[in-house]
């Protein structure tokens, strides 16, 4: 009950303040709208918002499936392969460190103003924490287990399925939910650079016309969806880890 109550509380408090600063008049609407200007927009514009909402969250679930798939299985071949990951690590490296705003307009220019180049730029956002917690998290597997099943003639696909991967499963989860934030903050960016829909468009339009209220409108949708896709993740890895929700280690 606290967990509910504390989080419910504290944003009461956030929407008291704002609305208590704006009905004084003491932050410019055009900075700051109110709270019911912009609760407003949800029921005026909902069908905008759905729509847009819906084009945003389909290139940040594609990204994030794809990358976090793309990150594990390189994790996979970097772990069973040292000569791999010397040589192809190094640049995974990289190309992360090239800054997403850099890579987003060419790649709209190689493949258009379509999904296509935003669902890029979320895989191209989401891999490497995966890359990273998934090596991390398969070299933690217990040794003694590993030579145990290889003394039993197990392939290396058994080994990985019955002790590597169970052993990276918290490491895999952690990616996940740093994924399953960072996916929509890389779709809506990539919707700022050239878009037709989207989340992101539709905060650059608006702004254009300085309409805030369904600019904060939009971005409170953004932030609901990727909260609400973190829960999804959170509900995933309390299924799929049962042990650790017994012994208290999941969040």
């Amino acid at each position: 009950m606290i967990r509910i109550l504390g989080p419910v509380a504290v944003f009461a408090v956030v929407l008291a303040i704002w609305f208590a600063v704006t009905a004084l008049g003491w932050i410019d609407p055009l900075v700051l709208p109110s709270p019911i200007d912009v609760a407003g927009v949800f029921w005026s514009d909902a069908g905008t918002l759905a729509y847009n909402a819906g084009v945003t969250a389909t290139e940040a679930i594609a990204g994030l499936v794809i990358g976090n798939t793309i990150g594990l299985l390189l994790a996979i071949l970097f772990v069973g392969s040292p000569t791999s990951r010397r040589s192809v690590l190094p640049l995974a490296m990289a190309a992360q460190s090239i800054p997403i705003v850099a890579v987003t307009p060419a790649l709209i220019i190689g493949f258009g103003n379509g999904m296509e180049p935003k669902i890029l730029v979320a895989i191209f956002l989401v891999f490497f924490p995966m890359l990273v917690n998934g090596m991390r998290g398969l070299r933690s597997a217990d040794a003694e287990v590993g030579e145990l099943l290889h003394s039993l003639s197990a392939s290396a696909f058994q080994r990985l399925w019955m002790v590597r991967l169970p052993a990276a499963l918290p490491y895999i989860f952690t990616a996940l939910k740093f994924s399953a934030c960072s996916c929509f903050v890389a779709a809506i960016v990539a919707e700022w650079v050239a878009a037709d829909r989207g989340l992101g468009y539709l905060i650059v339009f608006m702004s254009s016309q300085y309409r805030n209220a369904e600019v904060w409108a939009a971005v409170i949708i953004g932030t609901l969806s990727s909260m609400a896709l973190v829960g999804l993740v959170v509900l995933i890895e309390r299924w799929a880890m049962p042990w650790a929700r017994q012994t208290g280690r999941l969040a």
